[in-house]
């Protein structure tokens, strides 16, 4: 039997009884194994990608039958933890889907609040962000969502990170070598026509591929 087989079969063993998952903190912890195992994501450095997190997707689903539910309890799985706006950013979900696929995870204390974050200067009130973490989720993954989550508020944030995203997908495939330099990444962003100043997009893309591996040479 190979691993894969073998990990599958576990999901398949655990997914049979979801209040065991709610009520045993082991098999929260076990789901995270498995989900990065089958990731072969065994380097804790290792961007977890598109592509990747599709090819779980139905398997997850074989435990919620909800989309939005199925979906955050991935992104838990492979990052630890999230808020709901990391949720919407990530997942593509709605506000309010985001906070439903929340309450529900916590509801069968898959996730459990962080770090309640400060109100921004513009916010018109609310309550204040919470960063939820799953079982067994390590301080570095929770300092990572909380720092992710004040970075995608930025909007030139988020087209920076489009713009690292389609150099890692369009042009480092290409190349043998794990590394680029920052003129490269200055080329590539004119090309794209981003909006904003094109240093300031190369710089935030520049910190982005640095931070998933790539050797970006000044």
């Amino acid at each position: 039997m190979t691993d894969t087989k073998r990990t599958v079969d576990t999901i398949d063993q655990q997914s049979d009884n979801i209040g065991r998952l709610s009520q045993t903190e082991n098999n929260i912890i076990n789901y995270r194994f498995v989900f990065r195992r089958l990731l072969s994501l065994d380097d804790e450095n290792k961007p977890v990608t598109d592509r990747n997190f599709d090819k779980m997707f139905l398997l997850c689903k074989r435990i919620f039958s909800a989309d939005a539910i199925a979906k955050a309890f991935l992104y838990f799985c492979l990052n630890g933890a999230a808020t709901a706006w990391i949720l919407q950013y990530k997942l593509g979900l709605t506000e309010p889907t985001a906070y439903r696929a929340l309450k529900q995870l916590r509801t069968l204390n898959i996730i459990k609040p962080a770090v309640k974050l400060p109100r921004s200067s513009d916010s018109k009130g609310g309550p204040r962000p919470v960063v939820w973490s799953i079982e067994g989720a390590r301080t570095d993954e929770i300092s990572e969502a909380l720092k992710l989550h004040t970075r995608a508020l930025s909007p030139k944030y988020r087209i920076a990170e489009e713009a690292a995203q389609t150099i890692l997908d369009n042009y480092m495939s290409k190349k043998a070598s794990v590394e680029i330099s920052y003129k490269e990444i200055v080329v590539q962003v004119r090309l794209m026509r981003m909006p904003f100043n094109t240093s300031d997009i190369a710089d935030l893309a520049a910190q982005y591929l640095h931070e998933r591996g790539i050797k970006v040479w000044r």
